[in-house]
């Protein structure tokens, strides 16, 4: 059985863990990069995929010198790949670091590192140049089992993940309808950001519930079932990808979003995709135009699903 290095081998980001099935099921071992297998990898052929290697030094928390090792670390994974691995693989997930406070020179160093020593560039999205696609958060089997039954008498709407001001949750808030109710379940870590959102919610008198605490998966997979639209409000130009969208859909869920190039996108190719602008009466049209679960999972099977991932895996690694 061929070997594959995936960096990172664990993360919170459950996309890992979802290609790293795919690609055991395309018939790869998947192996984690550390010193042991890395010496007895020599000579023997293996791929390796990285991800997030170039954002890796911008952790929130830290100082210039975790920065700097950060970096060397990142830059010792690429040369040992370049040198030593068959297939070099590199998805690139942002246009640019989150945690950036204006200086992006590592990010362009370790970029430039990759494309200098031959890493295959791939994004998750075609805008962005493409060649591999974001997987469902649902195994196949189960997005062909039938939803929750709803209540279209009353559209629940629904915005879910970390609270962070990148994803821009208080330019949605700043024009929502007063007549709608929204839902949000994540936590924020910043306490002047809760307060700015806190303040909207208040002054403009919305009917949001906000649960600011970490959502166990059951919890929130239930509560993604349970509605109608999902809320997309992330700035365009950070993100190439967004998680939110693929784990909505894998529930049958519409997507209302504000205009990026990603939604852009995805409105061509999805009718269940809802753009937003800063009209109120655009959730009347929304609303006329829902399409039902069952519908939203029948066409994300056919573009996303774990067997096509798998599919895309044996393609990029063969030896062709």
């Amino acid at each position: 059985m061929k070997k594959v290095f995936f960096v990172p081998y664990t993360h919170l980001n459950e996309y890992v863990d979802i290609n790293k099935r795919a690609l055991s099921d395309a018939g790869y071992e998947v192996v984690p990069l550390n010193l042991k297998n890395a010496v007895s990898s020599i000579g023997k052929k293996y791929s390796i995929i990285v991800n997030w290697l170039e954002d890796r030094p911008y952790g929130s928390n830290f100082s210039f010198r975790v920065k700097i090792t950060t970096t060397i670390k990142c830059l010792a994974i690429i040369i040992f790949g370049a040198f030593f691995c068959s297939k070099r693989v590199w998805i690139k997930h942002n246009f640019k670091p989150h945690n950036s406070n204006g200086s992006f020179r590592c990010y362009k160093f370790i970029s430039a590192t990759l494309r200098t020593l031959k890493y295959r560039k791939l994004t998750l999205e075609k805008y962005a140049g493409g060649g591999m696609f974001h997987p469902l958060y649902c195994p196949d089997d189960t997005l062909r089992k039938k939803s929750i039954d709803l209540n279209t008498q009353k559209f629940e709407y629904l915005i879910f993940g970390a609270v962070k001001k990148y994803k821009g949750i208080h330019n949605i808030l700043l024009f929502w309808p007063s007549d709608k109710s929204l839902k949000i379940l994540g936590k924020c870590s910043s306490k002047s950001y809760r307060d700015e959102i806190l303040s909207i919610i208040k002054n403009r008198e919305l009917q949001v519930e906000w649960r600011d605490e970490y959502l166990s998966d059951e919890d929130l997979n239930y509560e993604i079932s349970k509605a109608h639209f999902v809320v997309i409000s992330h700035l365009d130009n950070t993100m190439i990808s967004s998680g939110t969208f693929y784990h909505a859909v894998s529930y049958g869920c519409n997507i209302i979003s504000l205009k990026s190039s990603f939604s852009i996108q995805k409105k061509k190719e999805h009718e269940f995709v809802h753009l937003l602008t800063d009209k109120e009466k655009d959730f009347d049209e929304f609303e006329s135009d829902f399409v039902e679960k069952e519908c939203v999972k029948k066409q994300v099977l056919k573009c996303y699903s774990r067997s096509y991932l798998s599919k895309r895996w044996q393609e990029i690694l063969s030896d062709n």
